[in-house]
Order: C-alpha cells, then sequence, then structure tokens
C-alpha cells in the first residue's frame, strides 16, 4: 500500500529515539478505532476517521516541531496545527447527497476534536471548519499529495464510499426511533452522540497506538466472544456459591423468602441484548446484588463487554463495589472509579506502578469487565467537555449498565440522561438497569422522554407491603417548628425508643439543634448525641458512623442514641434507628429517611415523623421548594381521602402522585438552563443551537448551513453535574495521620508525587462556600500556583467540624 515516497514522523520515542511514522500510526488508529466500532455498526466511518485523523503530520513543519521537542528544546505545545488537514481531505470527498455530506462532517468534526472538542457552529455563527481550513490553506496541498501517494485515490475513495454506508443505516435507524414517538428526543440529539461517539474511537485508538508506542507493547486485541461468555460463566458460578454461604450463616428472617424471590427474578428475567429496565424494590431487599445477578445472567447469554455499576454518592460506591469485588470472586476484575482511590502509602516501585496501572486503567475504561464509578464520572463521559471524558464513551457500548438511586440524578441533566439513555439501548446494544425504591416517572416528561422501561420485577406491590416496617405520620403544624421546638420534639422521641435519627435540610440547621439537645440532655440518663454534616472531613465522618453503628449494634448497655445528620445520611448508608424525624422535603428523600428506620425489625413498626421547620434557609438547595410544596400537597391528599393511598404515602400511588405534582413544575428545568443564555439550554447547544444559526444566516447569508450545527465544546464547558460555584476545598489538620499526609505533600517535587500526595489528602478536605475570608486568601495566591488552603487550630470542633461562625486567619500552601 505504502510505496516509498518520503514519509513523515508521527512520533519519536523517549526512550531509544525511534520513529514512528505518520502512515504507520495512522493504519494502526484506524485499525484499532474500527475494531472498536464493529459491534456499533461504525466500523467504516471509524476506520476512516482513524486513518486521516493525523494527515497534517505529514509537513516539514511538523517534523522540524517533533524533533525539537524529542531533542529536549524548548517548543509550544499545539503550535504546529495537524487535526485540520485530515478535515480538509475528507470534506473534499463529500457531494451534495446527505449521506455524504453528513459522513464528511462527522469525520472532519471527530478529527478536528481529537486533541479537544470543536464546535460545528460556534454560538455566534462563525464557521468553525471554514476559519480552521483557512489557517492551513498554506500547506494543505503537500500533505493532500503525501496522503494520496500513499494510499491512491481508488483506496480513499472505496474507503469513503464504505463509510457513507455506516451513515446511510445510521440514518435509518434514528429516524424509525424518532418517528415512533416525537418526545423520544430530536434527530439532531442523536446525531450528537454519534459524533461523540465517533470522536471516542478516534481519540482512544490514537492514544493507546501513541502509549503502545512509547512503552514498546503491542496492540490490545479485543477478547472474542467465547472468552467473553466463559468469564461471565465463571463469575456467575461463583456468585451463586457465594449467594449460598450468605444463607448458611444467617439468622433467619421472615423476609429471606421475598429476597430470594427478587433475586430468582432478576436471573430468570431475560430482556433480550439490549433495553431499558426497572428494579423497583423496597430499601433492605438486596437490590444491588439482585441487580448484579441479572447483569451476569445477561452478559453471559449475550456476550457483553462489560458491566457498569453507577452510584450517586462515593459512600455508596465503595460499599457496593467491595460487595460486587466478594460476589464475583476476582477483585482485579472491578475498576473502581471515583475521587477516593488511595494508593497504600509506602512509597516503593510496586505503588507507583500500581498507581499507574490504575490510570491507564481509568483513561479507557475498556480493560476492566467490571467498572463501579459514580454518576458524575458516568456523566461527563456522555456530554463532558474534557478529552479524558469522551475517551472513555466508546466502552459504553454491549455492556449491562447499573444505574443505583436513580431519584439521586439532578433534575438539570434528566432530559440528556433521558436521551442518553435510549441512545445505548437502541443503538449501542446496551442494557440500561433503573435501580430505586422510588423510580422517577422519566418515562413521562414532555419531551426527551426515556423509552417506557421494561420491569424486572413482575409484582412490586407485594414486596412494597412485605417489606413495610415503618409508617409515616404527618406531625407538622401551621406555624412550623423553631429550632427550639425541633430539638424538644426529637429529644421526646426517646421516652419511648432507644435511638433516634434526626435529618435537616441544611448544616446550620443540623448544628444548632445539635446544640439545643446537647445542652438539653446532658445530666440525662446515659445518651449518645452525635452530629453528621459535610462540614466535617470524610475521615471524621466515617469514624463518627462507625461508633454510631457499634452503638446501635450494642443492645446490652441500654445506652440511648440521637444522631442529628444533613441528608448526606439518607441514601445507601447503612445504619437503623427506631424513630426517624425528617424535616420536609420531598416524599422521594422521605422515602430514602425511612429506609434508616427499623431496618433490622428492632420494633413492630417504625415511625417517620415530619416535622416542618420554621426557618430553614434552603434558597441555595435547588428545587427543594418546588419538592416540598409537592410532597405538602400529597400529604394533604392523603389526609383527606386515604382510600385513594392504600398503604398511605410509601404506596406506589403516592409516589406517583408525588413525581406527578413535582415533575409537572420543573419540565424546562430538565433541559439544563445555561446560566450565560437564559433563552437557551444545553439541549439546544446538542441539537440545533439556534443562536449559532440565526449567527450564521447573519455572517455568511450566501452559504448553506452545516448538517451539524452542534456546538459541542461550549456545551461542555457547560456541563457538570454538581454546581461547585463558590466553592473550594479546604484541608483539615484532623489527626495524627492528615498531618503526616500534609508533610508528604510539602516534600514531593515531581508532578506525579504531587498528584499523588494530593490524592492521599481526600479523606481530610472539607468543601466550603467562598465567602469573604477565604476570597482574601484566593487574592494571596498567583494563577500559576496550585494553592491548597489549610485550616487553622481552633476552627474545627471535634463533633459538628468547620466553625464558619468565627473570623478565620488561614495559612495557604503553595507547591
Amino acid at each position: 500500500m505504502h510505496t516509498n515516497s518520503k514519509r513523515f514522523i508521527a512520533h519519536i520515542r523517549a526512550a531509544d529515539k525511534q520513529e514512528q511514522y505518520v502512515d504507520e500510526h495512522n493504519d494502526h488508529v484506524a485499525d484499532l478505532a474500527a475494531a472498536m466500532a464493529q459491534s456499533y455498526g461504525l466500523a467504516n466511518i471509524a476506520k476512516f476517521a482513524g486513518r486521516h485523523h493525523d494527515d497534517g503530520k505529514n509537513t516539514p513543519e511538523f517534523a522540524a516541531y517533533i524533533r525539537a521537542a524529542a531533542e529536549g528544546k524548548k517548543v509550544v505545545r499545539g503550535s504546529v496545527i495537524h487535526s485540520t488537514h485530515g478535515a480538509m481531505l475528507v470534506n473534499e470527498l463529500a457531494s451534495s447527497k446527505l449521506s455524504p455530506r453528513l459522513t464528511a462532517e462527522m469525520v472532519r468534526t471527530a478529527i478536528m476534536s481529537h486533541h479537544g472538542l470543536r464546535d460545528c457552529l460556534s454560538l455566534d455563527g462563525d464557521a468553525v471548519f471554514a476559519e480552521a481550513a483557512e489557517k492551513v490553506a498554506d500547506s494543505y496541498k503537500s500533505v493532500k499529495e503525501v496522503v494520496y501517494h500513499c494510499y491512491g485515490g481508488d483506496l480513499i475513495n472505496q474507503e469513503f464510499a464504505d463509510a457513507c454506508l455506516d451513515i446511510r443505516a445510521m440514518i435509518k435507524s434514528i429516524k424509525s426511533l424518532t418517528k415512533q414517538d416525537k418526545s423520544l428526543g430530536s434527530f439532531q440529539f442523536y446525531l450528537a452522540m454519534f459524533t461523540r461517539l465517533l470522536t471516542s474511537f478516534v481519540i482512544d485508538a490514537d492514544r493507546t497506538d501513541t502509549a503502545c508506542f512509547e512503552d514498546k507493547r503491542a496492540l490490545p486485541q479485543p477478547k472474542a466472544l467465547d472468552e467473553r461468555r466463559a468469564m461471565w460463566e465463571t463469575y456467575l458460578a461463583h456468585y451463586e456459591k457465594e449467594l449460598e454461604e450468605l444463607t448458611k450463616g444467617k439468622k433467619p428472617s421472615s423476609l429471606d423468602p421475598y429476597r430470594g424471590e427478587i433475586s430468582r427474578s432478576c436471573a430468570e428475567f431475560d430482556g433480550g441484548e439490549a433495553g431499558i429496565f426497572r428494579l423497583v424494590v423496597p430499601c433492605g431487599a438486596g437490590k444491588t446484588l439482585a441487580a448484579l445477578r441479572y447483569a451476569l445472567h445477561t452478559a453471559r447469554d449475550y456476550g457483553k463487554e462489560r458491566i457498569f455499576y453507577v452510584a450517586p454518592f462515593n459512600s455508596i460506591l465503595e460499599q457496593n463495589a467491595a460487595e460486587i469485588s466478594r460476589f464475583i470472586g476476582d477483585p482485579d476484575a472491578v475498576l473502581e472509579h471515583h475521587s477516593n482511590i488511595i494508593f497504600n502509602d509506602n512509597e516503593s516501585n510496586d505503588k507507583k506502578e500500581e498507581e499507574k496501572r490504575y490510570q491507564l486503567l481509568t483513561e479507557n475504561w475498556a480493560q476492566s469487565p467490571v467498572v463501579a464509578t459514580t454518576a458524575v464520572q458516568f456523566l461527563n463521559t456522555l456530554f463532558g467537555g474534557k478529552t479524558s471524558n469522551l475517551r472513555r464513551m466508546q466502552a459504553l457500548g454491549n455492556s449491562v449498565i447499573i444505574l443505583d438511586e436513580i431519584q439521586a440524578l439532578p433534575i438539570k441533566v434528566l432530559k440528556l440522561f433521558n436521551g442518553a439513555m435510549n441512545f445505548l439501548a437502541t443503538f449501542c446494544k446496551t442494557s440500561v438497569v433503573l435501580c430505586s425504591a422510588t423510580q422517577p416517572l422519566l418515562d413521562e416528561v414532555d419531551k426527551y422522554q426515556i423509552l417506557p422501561p421494561k420491569s424486572i420485577i413482575a409484582d412490586e406491590e407485594k414486596y412494597i407491603k412485605a417489606f413495610r416496617r415503618v409508617k409515616i405520620v404527618d406531625c407538622m403544624t401551621e406555624r412550623g417548628y423553631s429550632r427550639e421546638d425541633a430539638a424538644d420534639f426529637i429529644a421526646g422521641q426517646l421516652a419511648e425508643a432507644r435511638s433516634v435519627l434526626a435529618i435537616v435540610n441544611t448544616k446550620r440547621g443540623a448544628r444548632e439543634i445539635f446544640k439545643q439537645i446537647r445542652n438539653r440532655l446532658a445530666d440525662e440518663t446515659p445518651c449518645r448525641i452525635v452530629h453528621l454534616s459535610t462540614n466535617m472531613c470524610p475521615a471524621h465522618r466515617s469514624r463518627v458512623l462507625r461508633q454510631l453503628r457499634a452503638g446501635l449494634e450494642d443492645k446490652e448497655s441500654g445506652e440511648k442514641m440521637i444522631c442529628i445528620s444533613t441528608s448526606l445520611i439518607e441514601a445507601g448508608v447503612d445504619v437503623s434507628f427506631e424513630r426517624v424525624v425528617r424535616s420536609l422535603t420531598g416524599l422521594d428523600n422521605i422515602v430514602q429517611a425511612a429506609g434508616r428506620c427499623n431496618r433490622n425489625y428492632e420494633t413492630a413498626c417504625g415511625i417517620v415523623s415530619i416535622i416542618n421547620l420554621r426557618d430553614e434557609q434552603t434558597g441555595r438547595l435547588g428545587y427543594l421548594k418546588e419538592a416540598r410544596q409537592a410532597t405538602q400537597e400529597l400529604l394533604y391528599s392523603i389526609k383527606t381521602s386515604p382510600g385513594r393511598y392504600p398503604g398511605g404515602a410509601l404506596s406506589k400511588a403516592a409516589m406517583k402522585e408525588y413525581y406527578a405534582r413535582y415533575f409537572y413544575s420543573l419540565f424546562a428545568e430538565m433541559a439544563y438552563p445555561l446560566k450565560f443564555d437564559p433563552e437557551h439550554n444545553l439541549l439546544h447547544l446538542l441539537t440545533s443551537n439556534p443562536s449559532g444559526q440565526r449567527g450564521f444566516e447573519e455572517k455568511y447569508p450566501q452559504e448553506r448551513l452545516p448538517d451539524l450545527k452542534q456546538a459541542f465544546r461550549e456545551a461542555g464547558k457547560a456541563f457538570s453535574v454538581i454546581e461547585d460555584d463558590g466553592k473550594v476545598d479546604v484541608f483539615i489538620d484532623y489527626d495524627h495521620e492528615a498531618g503526616n499526609r500534609l508533610q508528604k505533600l510539602k516534600a514531593a517535587t515531581t508532578l506525579q508525587e504531587k498528584r499523588s500526595a494530593l490524592r492521599q489528602l481526600q479523606p481530610y478536605m472539607v468543601q466550603l462556600r467562598e465567602n469573604d475570608w477565604i476570597q482574601r486568601q484566593r487574592l494571596a495566591l498567583t494563577l500559576e500556583d496550585a494553592g491548597i488552603l489549610v485550616l487553622p487550630p481552633g476552627y474545627y470542633d471535634g463533633e459538628y467540624g468547620v466553625d464558619e461562625t468565627l473570623d478565620i486567619k488561614m495559612e495557604t500552601l503553595i507547591f
């Protein structure tokens, strides 16, 4: 295929200065991308994009740049543009028909975005491609000659024609989905997802080949179907064995037969190769393990590549990732990807190797059969702006994705989420399992509904009844409770119970009620009072939770327990109290709070009391106002016509009505409103980009609009799952270990050591709202310095964490 004309260099290996030619690298990337794209039906277009992604390196300027870099001379990264030439070459092949036009636009977007997302149309209507092409017009002709000389026009034309076939099939399949129901998302949205996926193939193939060349490794080979099936078979056999062991050592409970039935239903349910499924089981019914059983059966039967377990919070994730490892019997197969991963403290080479291996695995998620990650990482993979996020997208196809505690997704991402799940289930051979005791009505929003999920469990009501071990009591008053009233009410519960958990909506409320109760009960019979909030660092919270569990389990001591917490204890934290008091919030949160009550049948029936606090400042807490309103209306309905809600506030009917009331007022908020443009939302940027279109028509009245109008770069920049506006991380010198880790950071010299040391500090960091005293500290930092703020002694309370009422003099570390 290659004749011996002048060959240009793509990479020079650091270790031995060995050179890799551009055509070699492009060919490897073409093959890797095609192999990845095979199961998506996109092998031809992925191959074509891979083949031309680095065409622009065929210039004397790039050769000089890469040589200078290899010799250690100072070069400006990205100063020689190389990602536009291939896009121009591809663009010249397009005719005026839809599929060749669209093929060329998708490929050129993928090529131009392989070092960072680019817009198709900017928000001002700039034609991004045409402007980029102008910049390299001088060198394009010679690049084109080299490429045509290398491959010949016949092959190039043939590969483009094959790529167009993929796109024709893609257009047909998108239309058949959007035609069946207008509210399932738009043609442009699914085009955006396919374009992002194509870019993911190119990025991952490019990075993989470069890393293999640098480390002198062979290119990775995908596991064959039989091999995958055999692997899942092994894990499944181990799972069944663990399940048997589990029942042997345990005290029998009247709920065991139900748990067994739920688990068996998950094993026997066959939803086919792909689809969207719903697993609705009450708290305490063994949801995660039941979902894993479904996933293992599906993975084996349909030869899936991977199983993903996605949870909203690190606390649930770590607990369940350990469970999953134990049940499949192969800890090395489970990749935990979240911010709390910390490697052992010994500075040995083994540790560095282990850390390097972890970095490699998290880069593309493709080497691990089971990935346990957070909802933030998962959603960033689908919508985030960083190349590292985008690179992982290729791993999501032909897999089973378990989404746990689905009710915890932020409102603003719901329509994007629904569209992405439809994309994975319809076009990517993926089974998506939505797990929760409280399922939001994602298939009943106005636009961008999720495909109607099929239920894995046939008779959900039966289990809701069987697991009912609490009742919800409305104790709200017309005027609401002051902090003093609330403290009295909570402490009063101890007259009839040994343990009480009170959950309020704000950190300030938790701290003040905690102080009130502590002062009130100081001289009482033995009673332990603890406080939990995110003003305490994770190491502190873990310690309190351990003591709490030990206290709750020690029935002999006669010591009573009260815990005052913010909502952080609600989802997935395995504790059980006889009574729970919850300040008014959304019904989904109330049901989660009820899951912390009478979990182990300490009493015949646990009581969850709902109170309304008078002066809770909840303005910053998203849509809490709407959620509370919907709950209040629903509780009133239950009071006035109880017959409509068999099972009261915990019934399926109540939950359905709550979501209808709550969601209905927020449809507009679910499309991710943009802060910088109140008229438009993120869905606009990923579909028709109206402001970009307007700008384009003004600037280029004679030109034809591109078929892809997406502002991918702007959308990626605007997207963040958790608003961290005005939050900063502050280090807490909590204990001896914290001090040691801080010293390690101060002593670190290389970037790698600093990164490692910074990650070791995670358990000792608290996120605080940016206020005046933190801003004063920030101003002392210059931009180049990564600053870490250290809380001075005296501002951290052993019971409730950071005391923001004191005026703080910060120490700032600069490294």
